[in-house]
């Protein structure tokens, strides 16, 4: 009897104890997994310096005439290619660069052999890398005027005709009464022909249209050439000098001919308003004589700049 008692309450304990202390082995594959974590994203890769986002983008080289005049230009559009560029080099006519041979569309050469004036740019796409070169491209700026080169010619000097001896009547109306002293005859002296106007002018290149303004982008070099003229043609400028306005950060305020004013301005002006810029120039020529003119020049600063 006693032990089927202890058989009954053992068999109660049993079937009483919980399952909640019990092991599943199932119990951590049914967990929902942790959340990964993303990285961050790449941050934004500024360009160096010298490196500027390309919003103009090179079409094509063109070479118009106008009579005597010949201009070397490049065409761009206004697009973004995603693409960056830098100057590498800005050159003058006839001068050497050590870009000379590197751009894919060449360097053109006046009438006279020597190379165009212009400018070297390198293009840059930006990868994983960095910033990685791919192409150099030149950007001609010129022109030459034909007639110019004729000026330089001096003309054929023309010998005066000896003049005419008197006609005897006129020797007899001036002959001297009988016993009266003679008398000088007075020539009067010929009257010097008034000196010619001077019209002077600006323009961006040396043989270039006369510019009474100008738009430039802030901080980016220009570079502009007194002139002088008299009725058609040119005449030499013995020199320049700035004698009023603001000349931005320019290299020089002076100059002879031949020297063009390279200058640029990192600040706009103030709204509504504009540079503006008077060039003394010197002539001395036999038509004109020793005199100078004043050229006046108005300079309007966009924004964005080419380089930042």
């Amino acid at each position: 009897m006693k032990r089927q008692c202890a058989a009954a309450t053992l068999a109660l304990l049993l079937l009483g104890t919980s399952p909640a202390l019990a092991w599943d082995p199932f119990r951590e594959r049914d967990e929902p997994p942790a959340p990964s974590q993303e990285p961050d994203p790449a941050p934004f890769i500024a360009p160096p310096p010298g490196i500027y986002y390309v919003t103009d983008t090179y079409v094509a080289d063109v070479v118009t005439s106008n009579g005597p005049l010949t201009t070397y230009t490049t065409t761009t559009t206004h697009e973004s290619t995603g693409s960056y560029a830098r100057v590498l080099d800005t050159v003058g006519t006839g001068t050497s660069s050590a870009f000379d041979g590197s751009a894919f569309n060449g360097r053109r050469a006046l009438g006279d052999g020597r190379s165009v004036a212009g400018t070297y740019y390198e293009n840059y796409v930006l990868t994983d890398d960095g910033f990685v070169p791919v192409s150099v491209v030149f950007f001609q700026d010129d022109a030459e005027l034909a007639r110019l080169l004729a000026a330089r010619t001096p003309p054929p000097a023309i010998t005066p005709p000896p003049p005419s001896a008197p006609s005897t009547t006129a020797a007899r109306s001036i002959a001297p009464a009988c016993c009266a002293p003679a008398r000088p005859i007075a020539i009067p002296r010929p009257t010097p022909p008034p000196a010619k106007p001077i019209r002077p002018g600006i323009s961006l290149l040396p043989a270039g249209a006369s510019i009474s303004n100008i738009e430039v982008l802030r901080g980016r070099a220009v570079a502009l050439w007194p002139r002088a003229f008299v009725d058609d043609r040119e005449i030499p400028v013995l020199s320049w000098t700035v004698v009023s306005g603001d000349a931005g950060q320019a290299l020089t305020t002076a100059g002879s001919g031949g020297v063009p004013f390279r200058t640029s301005w990192t600040r706009l002006a103030a709204p509504g308003a504009v540079y503006q810029i008077v060039f003394r120039i010197e002539v001395d020529t036999p038509d004109t004589g020793h005199r100078t003119v004043d050229a006046v020049i108005a300079v309007i600063v966009r924004s964005p700049a080419l380089q930042d």
